[in-house]
């Protein structure tokens, strides 16, 4: 097991409001080089960083993501007060072009992004893809995009984007001609989906099992031929592991 091996999903979500800059800061401080984060609309086509296609959770507003303007959006707290209560009250919504500043900064991290199914079927797969491709110009490299819609990862694969991950909830046939076309170079997979028996050193493509919450899980992911682990608990998986 490297430090490289695991995913903050989306960001050190365990302590801080996810999804925002905050969350991914924190995760990278604490010794996290790889990030996840998930990527919606707003109204005038910004990609903004956030999960839910609806404000409730996050902001306690009302409506979708993309009935705002990224204006208007920048006015919100998105404290997800269901978990945090007023804690991070003012922690902003972010445009996803911003963690291009956490990148600066920590120069060893890189990051996937989710293309949210929400927004792909709001605005269609060009839309979307050459708004995040532009957000992220010049940081090419060092950014992974994931989604479970793989017809919008083949978009941008076909853009000319080289990084690209697919994301299932469910075990799928690893003889997909959508898979051959787009050749991830990894697969997230939720846990709960891997069948118990399959032995991951078998499968065709790397696989990272994803909402794993304890050191524990992670060394029996490792052991059965996981490429790598996503947790939310990021910072206490890493130091029970010592890995920083």
């Amino acid at each position: 097991m490297q430090i490289e091996n695991f995913v903050a999903h989306r960001g050190w979500r365990r302590h801080f409001p996810e999804n925002t800059l905050l969350a991914l800061r924190e995760a990278a401080r604490v010794g996290a080089v790889k990030l996840e984060l998930d990527v919606q609309l707003s109204a005038d086509g910004t990609p903004f960083i956030f999960h839910d296609p609806a404000l409730t959770r996050l902001c306690q507003q009302p409506g979708m993501i993309w009935d705002y303007t990224a204006a208007e959006l920048a006015t919100m707290s998105a404290h997800e007060p269901e978990r945090f209560g007023d804690q991070f009250r003012g922690t902003p919504l972010s445009p996803l072009q911003a963690v291009t500043d956490l990148l600066d900064d920590y120069p060893s991290v890189d990051i996937y992004v989710e293309l949210k199914g929400e927004s792909l079927a709001q605005f269609g797969a060009n839309a979307m893809v050459s708004a995040v491709t532009q957000a992220l110009q010049g940081y090419q490299h060092r950014c992974v995009l994931i989604s479970f819609e793989l017809d919008a990862l083949l978009v941008a694969k076909n853009n000319g984007w080289q990084r690209c991950g697919a994301v299932f909830d469910y075990w799928p046939d690893w003889q997909l001609a959508s898979l051959a076309e787009l050749t991830p170079e990894i697969v997230f997979m939720d846990r709960n989906c891997v069948p118990v028996e399959t032995d991951l050193r078998t499968l065709p493509l790397p696989l990272l099992i994803y909402e794993v919450g304890s050191a524990l899980e992670a060394r029996d992911w490792f052991e059965r031929g996981a490429a790598g682990i996503e947790s939310f608990n990021i910072g206490e998986v890493l130091q029970e592991l010592h890995l920083v």
